[in-house]
């Protein structure tokens, strides 16, 4: 009886004054916020920082002071030079080793926001110290202006070698209004799930978000602040938590649900599966020690070297851009290579190369067992087999694998994990894919609106309260080793400077850029009109491909369309971005395999995509089959023609799928309502 009493005296208490608890997590947030900031804290940074961590505009390459002079790198500036600087928050000390670099002093114009300061720099290096007053960003950028002078055909100013940032004492106003959405935020997204009105259920997602704001300060004063991701990670935190709060509540009440297709429950054929995996393994076999015929596999095993030498702290030696659950894998399999006398040096041994292979073989056929077990649940087992086949069989498909080696078949296997698994337990498998994904390849990224769309039409909000904190302590925990190891700074170039990594229009794709320039390429760098870029126009586009697909997943998300968005999010990403590369069509592949189990019409465009692959690999790259590279070269049209080709069954797909969502589920509900 006490106990009721007093519950009721709560709930009595909340309803009177619903939104005091948020006030006090407010309240708790700044203060914690305050407190944690008032230690001084610093950065000094050396002039070969990661871009990721310390964005340059326009500098001059990195250099090194001769080994007799000093120790240590530096750069040129190009008259009109930008550092943006990570906020340690407070007022700031800056200090630059600045140098003019000449016989004579040079002057130079410091400006930031609070600051216009002009001094002399003299020709030998010192250091030179200034004061700035509180920032409000999370980064301020500091410009550098000074004269320059034509030497060598280089336009240079003044030498800038390492520096640092120093304050503390206050957190930067962007973090604290940021923070402060994102405990709003979640406030309202846990409360839209809460099914229980009990005082533990209410004590629970009180302490839950309270446990996020101790985590996000903890990761921030430990040196997170350096890298400038908690503004970004709030804001995506805030308008994820909205947007599905809003998407809930007033927009997908307003399409029909309809029930999945209904699934024959067929036990798996053992001798028909061994026949499929043993055929695909011999399609393979005399290929896996085939010579390195790009140069990808001889990177592969010196990045084996160097973490069989120095462990993780070689992960990112020699600017590797590997992802961590790659890293791992070369690390444990450099063992096997030094126990059985291979080489991490050109020429490779046939023992390396199979290494290197083994886990996209076994990735491969692994994704080859689970389309014949998914093919096998709706239709034949005749017709599922012989789609499993025809999948394992496609030149593109082996290629990638066995004779290039590539790592794009690990990537395959959890991606397609997470499509099909999205309606079991909630949705959790699906996250939990997805981050391991995350882990390997960060193209993975592209399927992030299909998996919270599907997770939050197939499971409401409750799905992703339920699935995204599981991704991310996955993700979280597959990145501890590398950050522990020191390796923080070249794990964030990896995700992040992927993109601008090879400033290309295309990397040898065939596919909008390739037609858009006739196959003469050019650097994505270049101005398109108001500011943007060709990048931004390709990123622009994808970002259109993926807002048409995301209104299709709303309509509809069961396991058929969420098998067609995800092949046509990745064939998106193989044709409308710039720096894409000839084989990442090996991405949509498995996804229109699996689009064939649910509608068998549309092995065409299967086909067709692993002949139009197949040939660009061929096409682009001579070190395959020289003889078939020389015979493609003398015929001009055709990359064109099959760029043309890639983009015009892209959009009757996209068409296609639209169709589905849109005038399917009403036709099939009308169906369901006529028939009770």
């Amino acid at each position: 009886m006490g106990k009721d009493k007093a519950r009721s005296k709560v709930c009595s208490f909340r309803k009177n004054f619903p939104y005091l608890d948020l006030l006090i997590l407010l309240s708790l947030g700044f203060l914690l916020s305050s407190w944690a900031a008032q230690p001084s804290r610093g950065l000094t940074w050396p002039l070969d920082t990661p871009s990721t961590v310390l964005p340059l505009t326009n500098f001059q390459a990195v250099e090194r002071f001769p080994a007799t002079y000093r120790q240590g790198t530096y750069r040129w500036t190009k008259g009109l030079s930008q550092i943006a600087l990570p906020n340690p928050g407070g007022n700031l000390c800056i200090r630059l080793l600045l140098a003019s670099g000449r016989a004579q002093a040079t002057s130079l114009t410091l400006t930031t926001s609070g600051l216009n300061l002009a001094l002399e720099v003299s020709p030998e290096l010192r250091n030179y110290t200034f004061l700035l007053p509180a920032q409000p960003g999370e980064r301020f950028t500091l410009t550098l202006s000074s004269p320059t002078e034509v030497i060598e055909r280089r336009n240079l100013g003044i030498v800038v070698g390492a520096g640092s940032v120093w304050g503390g004492g206050e957190v930067p106003r962007s973090i604290l209004l940021l923070g402060a959405l994102a405990t709003i935020s979640l406030y309202l997204l846990l409360h839209q799930v809460q099914t229980s009105k009990s005082f533990l259920t209410h004590c629970q997602i009180l302490f839950g978000i309270f446990l996020f704001q101790v985590l996000f300060l903890l990761w921030q004063t430990l040196g997170g602040w350096c890298y400038a991701l908690g503004g970004p990670l709030l804001l995506g935190i805030s308008s994820a938590s909205l947007a599905a709060l809003g998407l809930e509540r007033w927009i997908l009440p307003c399409f029909p649900r309809c029930k999945e297709a209904q699934r024959s429950k067929v036990k798996l054929p053992h001798l028909a599966l061994l026949i499929l995996v043993g055929g695909a393994l011999v399609v393979r076999l005399p290929w896996l020690l085939a010579p390195d015929p790009v140069g990808d596999l001889e990177l592969a095993a010196r990045r084996m070297g160097y973490l069989q030498s120095f462990g993780l702290t070689g992960a990112y030696l020699g600017d590797g851009d590997y992802m961590p659950l790659r890293l791992y894998l070369l690390w444990f399999l450099s063992q096997g290579v030094v126990a059985g006398g291979g080489r991490f040096t050109d020429p490779l041994s046939p023992l390396t190369i199979f290494l290197i292979k083994v886990p996209s073989l076994l990735a491969d056929l692994t994704t080859i067992a689970l389309l014949f077990g998914h093919g096998i649940n709706y239709l034949p087992s005749q017709r599922a087999f012989m789609l499993a086949a025809l999948y394992a069989c496609a030149p593109l498909v082996w290629i990638n694998v066995a004779w290039w080696g590539q790592v794009d078949a690990l990537l395959i296997l959890p991606l397609v994990a997470m499509v099909l698994l999205l309606d079991r337990a909630e949705g959790k498998w699906s996250w939990a894919f997805w981050a391991i994904a995350l882990l390997l390849k960060p193209q993975a990224i592209i399927f992030a609106p299909l998996l919270y769309l599907a997770t939050l039409r197939q499971h409401g909000c409750r799905g992703l309260v339920k699935g995204s904190p599981l991704a991310l302590l996955i993700f979280v925990l597959g990145i501890l080793p590398l950050s522990l190891a020191g390796q923080a700074a070249g794990l964030l170039q990896a995700y992040f400077g992927s993109v601008g990594r090879f400033p290309m229009l295309t990397a040898g794709a065939y596919n909008f850029w390739y037609l858009f320039t006739q196959g003469r390429g050019g650097h994505d760098t270049s101005l398109l009109g108001m500011g943007l870029t060709l990048r931004h126009g390709g990123l622009l586009l994808m970002g259109l491909a993926t807002g048409l697909i995301s209104f299709g997943l709303l309509r509809r998300a069961d396991s058929s369309s969420r098998i067609e968005g995800a092949a046509l999010l990745a064939l998106a990403f193989f044709l409308l971005p710039t720096q894409i590369h000839e084989r990442y069509l090996f991405l949509a592949t498995i996804f229109l395999a699996l689009n064939i189990v649910h509608e068998e019409r549309l092995v065409l465009p299967f086909t067709f995509f692993v002949f139009s692959g197949t040939i660009n690999i061929f096409g682009e790259l001579f070190a395959f089959l020289p003889s078939l590279h020389s015979f493609l070269q003398t015929l001009p049209l055709l990359p064109q023609t099959l760029a043309a080709s890639n983009l015009l069954l892209f959009g009757m797909l996209l068409g296609h799928f639209l169709w589905q969502a849109t005038l399917r589920p009403f036709q099939a509900c009308s169906l369901e309502r006529s028939q009770r």
